[in-house]
């Protein structure tokens, strides 16, 4: 049967063909789908952050004498974020932005940095690699994004190092990366679309994708035997000058005094069941309010998983493991001749399972335990 339905699709597409060559002068020719973009020329740039600092007061804890014991106070510098970028816009409605890393280099672990350690001979990564269409060409109304970034949740996530004004990120991203993918860089292979809507005043900005599970399985390289794919995305409401004309997965905290507006987002993610849990969600508010040289940004978000573990007794335990994480930041732009000055200030928390049960918990479903608050204050020096 197959042999005689190729037969027929072949003796198709040959009458076919001596038709199109005995009346050719009637065909016209298919539009081309894209059409290169004539000026095209790739953006490579490099973007390094370089820290220096001294620490103090540091104690390791000791397997042998079972007890901390401190170690000596340091100098270090290292790159706390380095990337090496490759963009740009080959076809006039389709881009691709590419980032490679190598992040943390010279980093001490016995130093107060934070993050994680690069080794001596240092990895390279990749950290970003998506291309980004745009569907409808008159406006920003529908755009896709395909290929290894970030979902689209939580503003704080979502946001480039390079961006904020705090010395240092919010570490609540990392809190709520790890409870979606797994991984501190927080990215994970998927489709989202999005858009712009409104004009004016009053615009809107929504994202919404479909993300691979977290990888647990396998040394890595799976779901495991049960898949769920992640859910994530945002919506954002602009009240007063919008954050952005063109739609993208990039944004700024700091508007150089350009911007009077403030953005309502609401955030939320789901997945179902996996190896790991039955179920795991977050979902949470933030905003961004821009009022001349006054920037002031915050969140919160809830984190639940279900799942279930066996007890002593050997009875079955089911429960909801919960945590939420949250932060507030302030800045202040302050002219300095032909430069700006921005002291800024933020302040981070999370509250996770405290209780030895409600630890239990928590380390079954591999979620956060505990509690942590910081306090960031710094200077911003914008040349």
């Amino acid at each position: 049967m197959k042999k005689v339905e190729l037969i027929l699709l072949i003796g198709t597409f040959l009458c076919f063909s001596l038709y199109a060559q005995n009346d050719s002068s009637k065909v016209k020719p298919l539009p081309q789908w894209l059409k290169k973009n004539e000026r095209f020329v790739p953006d490579i740039k490099a973007m390094v952050q370089l820290w220096g600092f001294y620490s103090t007061g540091l104690e390791v804890y000791s397997n042998d004498a079972k007890r901390y014991e401190g170690v000596d106070d340091r100098l270090n510098f290292m790159l706390r974020r380095a990337r090496l970028v490759l963009s740009g816009t080959p076809y006039p409605n389709l881009g691709y932005y590419v980032a490679l890393h190598y992040d943390q280099i010279g980093r001490d672990i016995l130093a107060s940095g934070v993050g994680g350690a690069n080794r001596a001979d240092p990895n390279l990564g990749v950290w970003d690699a998506f291309f980004q269409w745009k569907i409808t060409q008159k406006n920003e109304t529908l755009n896709l994004v395909a290929g290894w970034f970030r979902p689209q949740m939580q503003r704080e996530s979502i946001t480039s190092g390079y961006s904020v004004n705090s010395f240092e990120k919010s570490m609540s991203q990392n809190y709520l990366r790890t409870h979606l993918v797994g991984t501190g860089p927080g990215r994970a292979m998927g489709l989202n679309l999005g858009g712009i809507w409104g004009k004016g005043k009053i615009n809107l900005n929504y994202n919404l994708g479909l993300f691979n599970p977290v990888t647990e399985e396998l040394a890595g390289a799976s779901a495991g035997k049960q898949f769920s794919p992640l859910w994530a995305g945002r919506v954002s409401l602009s009240l007063g000058e919008p954050e952005f004309k063109k739609y993208g997965i990039s944004y700024d905290i700091n508007f150089y005094n350009k911007r009077k507006g403030i953005s309502l987002d609401f955030n939320a993610a789901h997945q179902g069941e996996s190896d790991l849990f039955q179920a795991s969600s977050s979902y949470g508010p933030g905003f961004l309010l821009n009022w001349g040289p006054l920037n002031l940004d915050g969140e919160w978000v809830w984190m639940q998983r279900q799942g279930e573990r066996m007890l002593a007794d050997s009875s079955l335990r089911q429960f909801t493991a919960r945590a939420t994480t949250g932060h507030l930041r302030l800045g202040v732009n302050v002219p300095a001749g032909r430069f700006i000055v921005e002291p800024a200030f933020m302040v981070m928390n999370f509250n996770g399972a405290k209780n030895a049960a409600e630890q239990a918990d928590a380390a079954a479903l591999r979620m956060s335990a505990g509690s942590e608050k910081t306090f960031d204050a710094g200077i911003n020096w914008y040349l």
